[in-house]
């Protein structure tokens, strides 16, 4: 029996022997399948950044301004869409709910009331082209379900509130037009029906160029045909949007091989017919503009090549008449055109010489304002000889500008004597000095080895911490793939001039800039950077706290109003920025950063900006104004 009892012990033991290796081989297997669960389950990026935005939902609610809490209820509805359509829907019609409650409560003859109604108004259109964006249909309801602005007390001219109704249901056609081509083609073709010409209409052309061309080019010859010199003469809209269409050119035949000019994407609408219709109404609609008599300047009945009233403030006026608009819009037309000459000259070059003595005959051969646009466009666009070539030609006011701009693309061009050349022709004194240090500076860097005996030789010529700063990021960055070690060691000096209290905004953004460049070298470095930033911002806050009502007023109850582009919130979403940026490589420390700013407001600002660029969301277009911006005696300071 015991004989018995130990073979079968024994073999047992045997086939457990026989297994262990088995048991073994399905170890490494059960594991992987354990590490594959750990990993599926790991929160990612997005799904931090959904948990971050609960959070700022649930803060948002301590709030006590309506404008803020409807801001964060844009914000996050705008954000979940995607992922909680349902939850997102009942965000944006909170925020409808409050934006109406404020504009029921306004008073546009109170200045506070007045005020509190035109963030109101911001907001409405913020939200109604916010919800555009994902649902034309749901953003016409809410369109319906709130108040329109009132209007503000007209002044002597009696002009438009910029967010009237009319408006933003034309802002609104534009913005659906990316999702739904047809709805927006029907509308807009029943804004030329009523004779309209919204700046809109341009926008809807623009969406449909991306999304069914087809449609864009119907659109644009039905408009082509609809501006006809009465309609220019009669209607400032129409000559608006007839000189935006000309300046862009006329669309080409869908085989040219110029992929911007023609296609989706496009900014050219016009077929080349209707672009010479086009352009012939305007001209001859312009050539009938008269010089404005003397005693008729100032009269506010639409002097003034501009277009707008002259008339001294206070002053009652008249309503312009018929022939006073005509003659309004002739002058606009006429010095819209004398920015066209070129395209002229082209397409219709039998009316060129007209036009020309037109110009000549009301006074208008050198307008400051065209040679200040032909000048913007060569200094993004032109070479140093075509700098050289304006400047010479160019009034003396903008000629330093002009030749300034020539030297550096001379030295861009790779040509630094050139650079020189110009410097010592054409400046003097302490101008000639700073250029010609510039172009130094600049061919050193450009021109610098990789000997680091010879960097920090071109380095300890900075005459200032500017300088050296600049000199530092450039050949920090120059060094970063060849040698990383030098490159660390240059950005730790540029950290240490940018560690101490910043006296101004520019320093501020020297700390982001130097922080941008650790990030992809040493991000704990650039988290360090960002820092010191932070904590003085708590403390500018602070001050501006205590000075509320005194010598600054960025505080409305107590409260920081999240909109806006004041200097200090334009700097804490800044801050954001670059924390979104490094919460790609360290999510956990980049929400610590976020929570060192004191005040809920910017720590709000801050991790919406971490949010959105965790999500790739853009940020939305709001209309500016609101926090962050210095007041004394009442008056903003951007």
């Amino acid at each position: 029996m015991i004989a018995k009892r130990g073979s079968a012990l024994l073999s047992a033991a045997l086939l457990l022997l026989g297994l262990a290796p088995a048991l073994r081989a399905q170890d490494p297997a059960s594991q992987q399948q354990t590490t594959d669960q750990q990993d599926k389950d790991k929160p990612t990026p997005e799904k931090k950044a959904y948990s971050l935005l609960d959070q700022v939902i649930d803060e948002a609610g301590g709030l006590k301004l309506p404008e803020n809490r409807v801001f964060i209820q844009i914000s996050a509805a705008d954000l979940l869409w995607d992922k909680d359509e349902a939850r997102a829907r009942v965000l944006f019609g909170e925020a409808g709910a409050g934006i109406a409650d404020m504009l029921r409560r306004s008073d546009p003859n109170d200045r506070r009331s007045a005020m509190a109604n035109r963030a109101a108004s911001e907001l409405r259109q913020q939200l109604v082209l916010t919800v555009a964006k994902h649902n034309g249909d749901f953003a016409y309801q809410l369109l319906q379900t709130m108040p329109a602005s009132p209007a503000p007390p007209q002044g002597p001219g009696g002009g438009r509130s910029p967010n009237s109704q009319s408006t933003l249901e034309q802002s609104l056609v534009a913005a659906i037009a990316a999702n739904d081509p047809k709805t927006a083609l029907k509308n807009a073709q029943g804004w030329l029906d009523k004779g309209e010409y919204p700046a809109s209409l341009s926008k809807v052309l623009s969406q449909l160029q991306s999304k069914d061309p087809d449609s864009a080019n119907k659109l644009a010859d039905q408009v082509a045909k609809k501006l006809s010199p009465e309609e220019l003469l009669a209607k400032p809209d129409a000559v608006r949007l007839s000189l935006s269409l000309l300046r862009t050119g006329p669309r080409t035949d869908s085989k040219s091989t110029d992929a911007q000019s023609t296609g989706p994407g496009s900014d050219r609408y016009l077929a080349e017919s209707g672009y010479r219709d086009v352009m012939s109404a305007a001209i001859t609609a312009a050539l009938r503009a008269t010089p404005q008599p003397p005693s008729a300047q100032g009269r506010g009945t639409g002097g003034g090549f501009r277009g707008g009233p002259n008339a001294a403030r206070g002053t009652p006026q008249t309503p312009p008449t018929e022939a006073d608009i005509a003659q309004t819009n002739a002058r606009m037309l006429l010095t819209g055109l004398q920015g066209l000459q070129s395209q002229i000259d082209q397409y219709l070059p039998e009316k060129s010489l007209a036009l020309r003595q037109k110009i000549s005959q009301m006074g208008m051969d050198n307008s400051q304002r065209t040679a200040f646009s032909q000048m913007a466009a060569l200094m993004q666009q032109g070479t140093s000889d075509s700098l050289m070539a304006a400047a010479a030609a160019a009034p003396q006011g903008m000629q330093n500008r002009l030749y300034q701009q020539a030297a550096m693309k001379a030295l861009d061009e790779g040509n630094a004597d050139r650079a020189r050349e110009i410097a010592n022709q054409h400046f003097e004194g302490t101008a000639q000095a700073n250029l010609l240090r510039q172009v130094e500076l600049q061919q050193a860097v450009n021109a610098a080895p990789n000997k680091p005996d010879d960097i920090r030789q071109i380095i300890n010529k900075a005459q200032n911490d500017d300088e050296r700063l600049s000199l530092l990021l450039q050949f920090a960055a120059n060094l970063q793939a060849q040698n990383p070690k030098m490159s660390l060691q240059l950005l730790d000096e540029a950290r240490a001039l940018v560690s101490k209290k910043a006296t101004s905004y520019g320093q501020f953004e020297a700390q982001i800039n130097v922080a941008q460049a650790y990030a992809s070298i040493d991000p704990a470095k650039s988290f360090e950077t960002l820092e010191p930033g932070i904590n003085q911002i708590n403390e500018l806050l602070s001050a501006a706290s205590i000075l509320s009502g005194f010598e600054v007023n960025i505080f409305k109850d107590g409260e920081l109003p999240l909109r806006g582009g004041g200097s200090l919130s334009g700097l804490v979403t800044k801050y954001g920025t670059e924390l979104a940026a490094l919460a790609k490589l360290d999510f956990e420390k980049a929400q610590s950063m976020s929570e060192r700013f004191q005040l809920a407001e910017p720590r709000i600002l801050a991790r919406l900006t971490i949010i959105r660029g965790l999500l790739g969301v853009p940020q939305t277009d709001g209309p500016q104004g609101g926090f962050g911006s210095f007041n004394r005696g009442g008056g903003r300071r951007n």
